[in-house]
């Protein structure tokens, strides 16, 4: 609940930004020599990031003047589909979904990196991507010096809560014979709580009572993978990966009140998950005839069972309590198959296949306590679900230059989908939507680009939203929805980008979509409600992504970093039918940091400030909005060279910055009388982190 980092945006336009190469401080190294950058790509090499003293190549990216990593793995929630993230190794999307590109630039050495490339993303031969992308070079050879061990370790102290030892990742590369081996062990884990009071108020507004809470999330998340890859003599390339995990999660929220009618009532929430989950895939790529064929494979496992208690014990009447539990098993097979070839004029193009198959099982029980002890089942609409999906997928990608400075690269494609479901309303459906993306890079000055995108994507549902659900903490619930049709998101997207020489480098790009079956809370009945899907709706954003250097204005060695976004997502109300928000919709965010190298020493410092909102969450029968109440401040010092590893140690929330919840609950419907509201404040203080991180 606390992560330290609330809810709440801004957005402005920023200007600020990138440390160019020719700024960097001198270090007297002999630079090695690194190939004259092509297609008009910024190139930086490893002389670039010496001050950084960076341990590997993801402290390196994280340092190229305004550019930001965008997160996640790649083809969404479920398939591969296209590349979506802006990092590419050797030219190659990471096409492990388990590995997101942090995770893979975190296991890299910075001696392994050649040199890294900041390209234009319409200019690739890779299908997705767009606008500022880093093409991670690797020296020939990587690897073959012997087994290298990166380690990361990352612990919290935060008051009244357990001390968090446990979260960091080891992992090892080096190579067999001809074959580069990585393993890795990952826990993410996590000691966070908070504490306050809540108040709640009557139908007019009088304070009923004040509740105290104390709430504490722990979770364990233990990841042992393996990685795999050779080159052949004759060029043909093969990668295996496998992984499994464990998922321990503990959060627990504790209140006491004095309540009108109940005297002294003693509440308790606690939500448990025992998860493992497992995945095994691999991709192997030669060359046939006039190009390349690249054949991805992947399958994902996860089960994960969870219970949801909540226990209420009143001076007068008694006990009362409800128990939600439910089993999950989700399943995902994927095979892809795409082939590229460039023509002799210079033309890229590629023909992508992908079949997938994905299944939910979902076993659900919600239970009363009885005045024994025990917990009685209740029957309710949806106790066993069962969703299948069946696609598939086609697309061919045209890319190449339409003039020296103007490239272009057209997706089309078309995605089918048999969806079936068994829960409330189950039936099977077949849809066929087609997609495409057109985009384009126009190199407008030596410095100056701008980078334009016309897309229509289809988005996927999420399978729980067909099974039914009990909150037994807010004592509501959503029913399930068999008749869920997928989003469809028409996109155009005009971006510009900066190169302001000694100065930085800035971008700024202006977004907006005509969006399909966007899916929110909707009355599936006169008295249920639930997920599906709203009337079109309009998508507007505005972002910044910049790096400013100060050393121009006499303070060597240091630099400001921006990332500032402005959102409005307009839809229909289902049950006002008026123009809102979207339920949950981020509305801006303000992501400020400063960093001074001190020149000669290995030592650094800097700080940091975060601030975003959300629009609230809009359910029929009541209004609640989750928020951070003030912004996240930190402030660290970090030392380069402790024995061989880099150490920084951050002080956080120093602007004390509190996790709000606010809610009001009507009587029925949300445009009837209301019934009460509650305002709850929790803080969780000024806490310390360290980050060791090294290679061994």
């Amino acid at each position: 609940m606390s992560a330290g980092i609330g809810r709440s945006s801004l957005a402005v336009v920023a200007l600020l930004s990138a440390v160019p190469t020719a700024a960097q401080e001198a270090t007297g190294d002999a630079a090695p020599a690194v190939p004259t950058p092509v297609n008009g790509a910024q190139r930086y090499a490893p002389a670039d990031f010496s001050r950084f003293a960076p341990r590997t190549a993801l402290d390196m990216v994280e340092k190229v003047p305004g550019f930001l990593i965008v997160t996640g793995t790649n083809g969404g929630d479920r398939g591969l589909g296209q590349a979506t993230e802006n990092v590419l190794i050797n030219g190659e999307r990471i096409a492990n979904k388990a590995t997101d590109a942090r995770t893979a630039l975190a296991r890299i050495t910075a001696a392994e990196v050649a040199y890294i490339d900041i390209v234009d993303g319409a200019g690739l031969n890779v299908p997705g991507l767009t606008g500022q992308v880093a093409n991670v070079v690797l020296v020939a050879g990587a690897g073959s010096g012997g087994f290298k061990t990166t380690i990361r370790w990352q612990p919290e102290w935060r008051p009244r809560l357990e001390d968090n030892w446990l979260n960091g990742e080891i992992s090892t590369t080096g190579r067999i014979g001809g074959t580069n081996l990585t393993l890795s062990l990952k826990n993410e884990a996590r000691r966070q709580g908070h504490w306050g009071p809540e108040r709640r108020f009557d139908a007019d507004g009088a304070l009923s009572f004040v509740r105290d809470e104390f709430g504490r999330y722990n979770a364990d998340q233990p990841r042992l993978s393996a990685a795999l890859a050779r080159t052949a003599g004759n060029g043909n390339k093969w990668n295996f990966n496998l992984g499994g995990q464990l998922v321990r999660l503990d959060d627990r929220v504790i209140g006491t009140s004095v309540q009108p009618g109940a005297g002294a009532v003693g509440e308790l929430f606690r939500f448990t998950e025992d998860e493992h989950n497992y995945d095994i895939g691999g991709d192997y790529e030669l060359g046939l005839g006039k190009g390349r064929l690249k054949l991805i494979g992947l399958y994902r496992f996860e089960h994960s069972p969870f219970v949801d208690t909540f226990i209420v014990d009143r001076e007068i009447g008694g006990r009362s309590g409800e128990r939600f539990s439910q089993t999950a098993d989700e399943g995902e097979s994927i095979l892809r198959g795409e082939y590229s070839w460039r023509t002799a004029g210079g033309t890229d193009w590629q023909v992508a296949l992908e079949g997938a198959y994905n299944t939910l099982d979902v076993d659900a029980e919600f239970a009363r306590l009885q005045a024994d002890g025990s917990f009685v089942p209740v029957a309710f609409d949806g106790e066993r679900t069962r969703v299948e999906e069946k696609r598939g997928e086609a697309s061919l990608t045209w890319g190449r230059a339409l003039a020296s400075n103007l490239t272009a690269q057209l997706n089309l494609g078309a995605e089918y989908s048999e969806l079936t479901s068994s829960g409330p309303g189950g039936l099977t459906r077949r849809f066929v939507r087609p997609k495409g993306k057109l985009a384009l890079a126009w190199k407008v000055g030596p410095k100056t680009t701008i980078n334009y995108q016309l897309q229509r994507r289809v988005d996927q549902l999420d399978f729980f939203d067909f099974a039914s659900s009990v909150d037994v903490a807010n004592g509501q619930g959503n029913d399930g929805n068999g008749l869920l049709v997928p989003p469809v998101v028409n996109r155009t997207e005009l971006e510009f980008v900066q190169d302001m020489g000694a100065w930085g480098n800035a971008s700024v790009a202006f977004a907006y979509a005509y969006a399909q079956d966007l899916v929110d809370q909707i009355p599936l009945s006169e008295t249920t409600e639930g997920r599906g899907n709203l009337p079109p709706a309009h998508l507007y954003r505005i972002s910044s992504k910049a790096t400013l250097l100060l050393d121009r204005l006499g303070w060597k060695g240091a630099r400001i970093n921006s990332d500032l976004t402005w959102r409005r997502n307009r839809v229909r109300d289902p049950l006002t039918n008026i123009w809102r928000d979207q339920s949950e919709g981020q509305d801006y965010v303000v992501d400020l940091s400063l960093r001074h190298d001190i020149p000669r020493t290995d030592i650094a410092w800097g700080a940091g400030y975060f601030d975003e909102q959300y629009s609230p969450n809009l359910r029929l029968g009541a209004i609640e909005r989750e928020y951070a109440d003030g912004p996240f401040v930190t402030a660290f010092v970090e030392h380069k060279d402790v024995a061989g590893f880099t150490v920084k140690l951050s002080y956080r929330n120093l602007a004390g910055q509190r996790d709000g919840f606010d809610r009001v609950v009507y009587a029925d419907r949300r445009d009837g009388p209301v019934a009460f509201s509650e305002k709850r404040l929790r803080r969780y203080g000024r806490f310390f982190q360290l980050t060791v991180t090294g290679t061994i």
